[in-house]
């Protein structure tokens, strides 16, 4: 009987050693903090807010550290790709453009957003700020910003008043503006009166030319591109009347040639309205130590029609990759960089437009991007550019652009019956 107890006594002390050495493996695991690593592309006041939004997140959350690596935009890009489609090395956490998830999240790359937090950002942003981050009626990332080129632009406010001209609050005031703003010594621009030729504006000014006459440039299911309408004909006919007859820019902002960009050229007092997005601001203050409201201004590019209607296409997001071994801290960083108090000075401190509704119409954040108004005002008449990849299109559409004010054309029917061709061929093969 004594051997017995014994041998109980024996297993117990060896069972409860055993409980020991479990629990104390526990501890040990639990108090392991975890490591994320973090890609983002090199932007300076964007890298620092993210530093700062990353150190009070692990004060929050002390068993986690999020890592922080920026690369220079064009290796990021190649970067991100390599590591997602080759599903090798890479990050934690992405730093990602909504055009690139249209690629990507088909391939199983991207860690789907759970679907309670899904539902929450579907209801809280403007649809075109998520429209590329869905697949199959999933959410693989959440938006950061609003991207917008549509609506605003940069005036010059010494070369309006030296030409004795006001801020145009009509499209046709717009193109007598830049007609009378435009100075040339011969063939040379001294002033542009309305540099509107960029990679982004040509496309998106006439996609909402297209949809402020009531017309469309794609069919419902998104299966095909139609360029060939009234609508499309009008609106190709008036930018590029702007650069053929009225003569108030050139190509030089998609053929090359310049030294500046349009609105740098703004800036160096060469050009005296172009339209961009917000994000130009900054750089007007900060590189060129100009003042917001006395050297310039940030206004709005007036409608086409009463239609106010704009292609927007989504932005950048934060994702997780698919083959994270941290994928619960990565959402729990993610869901801790989606609050409202947090995202709101993201947006500030990064001059971004916000994807969350509640954010635009903060009174704090009117307060601080007092600009910004003119394209908060036109958030709702937006609708989500579609499922392609945009800067194909924005390619092709260009080229036509080029060609035609080039007299490479003999009609504009021949031109928009290429673009036509062209843009259909690459929706084919996404």
């Amino acid at each position: 009987m004594k051997k017995i107890i014994s041998a109980i006594m024996a297993i117990l002390f060896l069972v409860n050693i055993a409980g020991c050495s479990k629990g104390s493996s526990t501890s040990q695991k639990s108090d392991k903090k975890v490591v994320l690593k973090m890609w983002a592309h090199q932007n300076e006041p964007w890298n620092n807010a993210y530093k700062d939004i990353i150190a009070n997140f692990e004060k929050e959350n002390p068993n986690i550290r999020v890592e922080l690596e920026t690369f220079p935009y064009n290796d990021f890009e190649s970067k991100v790709q390599t590591s997602l489609i080759n599903k090798e090395g890479g990050a934690d956490i992405y730093e990602l453009w909504g055009g690139w998830a249209l690629d990507f999240a088909p391939t199983g790359a991207l860690k789907e957003i759970p679907k309670e937090f899904a539902e929450k950002v579907k209801k809280e942003c403007y649809p075109a700020t998520y429209g590329a981050l869905v697949h199959k009626n999933k959410l693989y990332a959440v938006p950061i910003e609003f991207n917008i080129e549509n609506g605003g632009m940069v005036v010059n406010l010494h070369l309006l008043k030296e030409a004795g001209l006001k801020v145009p609050k009509t499209w046709e005031e717009l193109k007598q503006t830049a007609i009378k703003g435009t100075r040339k010594d011969g063939n040379k621009f001294k002033v542009k009166g309305f540099d509107f030729v960029n990679w982004d504006s040509v496309s998106y000014y006439f996609l909402s030319f297209i949809l402020q006459q009531k017309g469309a440039y794609i069919n419902e299911d998104g299966t095909a591109f139609n360029f060939e309408t009234a609508e499309a004909k009008k609106s190709f006919a008036e930018l590029a009347k702007l650069v053929k007859e009225d003569k108030v820019t050139n190509l030089e902002g998609l053929t090359g040639g310049g030294n500046l960009e349009g609105y740098q050229q703004l800036y160096a007092k060469r050009a005296m309205m172009v339209p961009r997005g917000p994000w130009i601001v900054s750089e007007g203050i900060q590189s060129f130590n100009l003042k917001l409201g006395k050297d310039f201004d940030y206004v709005g590019v007036p409608w086409y029609t009463n239609q106010h209607r704009f292609a927007a296409e989504t932005g950048w997001s934060l994702a997780i990759n698919a083959k994270s071994k941290e994928a619960a801290a990565a959402q729990k960083f993610i869901e801790y960089v989606y609050q409202p108090k947090v995202m709101e000075k993201l947006n500030i401190r990064c001059t971004q437009i916000p994807a969350q509704k509640e954010i635009s119409q903060s009174a704090s954040y009117q307060k601080e991007m007092p600009y910004t108004k003119v394209l908060l005002d036109i958030l709702d008449n937006s609708q989500f550019i579609g499922r392609f990849n945009t800067d194909r299109l924005k390619e092709v559409v260009n080229d036509t652009f080029v060609k035609y004010c080039s007299n490479e054309y003999k009609t504009i029917e021949e031109a928009l019956k290429e673009l036509n061709k062209k843009a259909n061929a690459f929706l084919k093969k996404k």
